[in-house]
C-alpha cells in the first residue's frame, strides 16, 4: 500500500475520532457551564481545539488534492472525498465559525449551544464518511 494513501487514512481515521468525542463529549458539555464559566472557557478551548483539527483538516485536504493532481484518472472515490471535504471545509467556515462567535459573543444563549451539537452531526456524517470511502477504497486497490 502506498505510504501516503495510509497516511490520509490515519488522519481520515483521526479526525473521526475527533469529531465523536466533540459530538459526543466536548459540545454537549458546554451545556453544563454556567455562561461566566462558558465566556472564559470557551475561547481557550477553540484555540487549542483549532490547534489540533486545522492541521489535520489541512493535511487531509492538501493529500486529497494531491492524489487527484498526480492520478491521470480521476476514480470515483477521489472525487466523492474530494467533494466530501470540500463540503466539510464551508460547512465548517460558513456555519461553525460563525456559532462559536456567536458563543463567544453572547455565553447566555443556550439556543446556539444547541445548535452547534445538532448541527454537527452533519459533520459527523461527513468525516465518517470521508473515512469509509477510502477504507473501502483501499480494500478495492
Amino acid at each position: 500500500m502506498n505510504a501516503i494513501i495510509l497516511t490520509k487514512l490515519l488522519i481520515d481515521f483521526g479526525l473521526v475520532v475527533l469529531i465523536w468525542m466533540v459530538q459526543i463529549i466536548i459540545y454537549p458539555s458546554f451545556l453544563h457551564y454556567t455562561s461566566e464559566k462558558l465566556s472564559v472557557w470557551h475561547p481557550l478551548y477553540t484555540r487549542k481545539i483549532t490547534s489540533i483539527v486545522a492541521p489535520l483538516m489541512l493535511a487531509q485536504l492538501s493529500i486529497s488534492v494531491y492524489l487527484m493532481i498526480t492520478q491521470l484518472t480521476y476514480s470515483f472515490y477521489e472525487i466523492i472525498d474530494l467533494l466530501l471535504i470540500a463540503t466539510n471545509w464551508l460547512l465548517t467556515m460558513l456555519v461553525f465559525i460563525s456559532l462559536h462567535e456567536k458563543i463567544e459573543h453572547n455565553s447566555t444563549d443556550r439556543d446556539i449551544q444547541t445548535k452547534l451539537v445538532k448541527y454537527n452531526w452533519v459533520r459527523v456524517v461527513l468525516f465518517c464518511s470521508i473515512f469509509l470511502f477510502n477504507f473501502i477504497n483501499i480494500l478495492a486497490i
